[in-house]
């Protein structure tokens, strides 16, 4: 298999688009979106994803996974949110999504933290940070894996299939 890294621009909404299918897909949006209402999570436009990353007063690092010239994902890092758990000036968030089911499980999630840590190390990052949802086992056991450590809970903080489940954070130092 064949894995590259693409910069997402914002700018095209075409891009925005491809990860806008992701954040309609019913499969993969509670995954990668926290619910605070007890209803559906609503529909996300190409036009508001461009919005969120255009005009973020973070910088962002954002780039498809492509494997075998077909985008299969995305994954990111933020320089320094405010919602980060510990905030230390050298801290990115990350966030990944493997949109495309069919390469779940394949090692392309492996392969993209890989590249985004080795990015993020690079750049200056000393320490990343990410959260991930308490019903999301597999997830959860695939951060433990690459060396992520929980660090805190944020309780009852997404809604799915009829009750609230909690946040956890993880962080590991590169």
């Amino acid at each position: 298999m064949d894995i590259k890294f693409i910069p997402i621009n914002f700018h095209y909404i075409n891009d925005c688009a491809i990860l806008a299918k992701w954040f309609n897909d019913p499969e993969t949006n509670y995954l990668i979106s926290p619910n605070f209402t007890q209803g559906p999570l609503g529909y996300v436009s190409p036009e508001q994803i461009q919005q969120m990353n255009l005009y973020s007063r973070y910088d962002k690092y954002s780039y498809f996974i492509v494997c075998d010239n077909i985008i299969v994902g995305d994954i990111n890092i933020t320089d320094n949110p405010d919602f980060l758990l510990k905030k230390d000036g050298s801290s990115a968030w990350l966030g990944i999504t493997i949109g495309e089911k069919t390469y779940r499980g394949k090692g392309v999630g492996k392969v993209a933290m890989h590249f985004i840590e080795d990015f993020a190390k690079e750049i200056g990052f000393k320490r990343i940070e990410l959260g991930v949802f308490s019903f999301n086992t597999v997830a959860i056991n695939f951060y433990k894996k690459l060396g992520y450590k929980q660090i805190g809970v944020i309780p009852r903080f997404t809604f799915y299939v009829d009750r609230w489940y909690d946040d956890f954070r993880f962080e590991k130092y590169i």
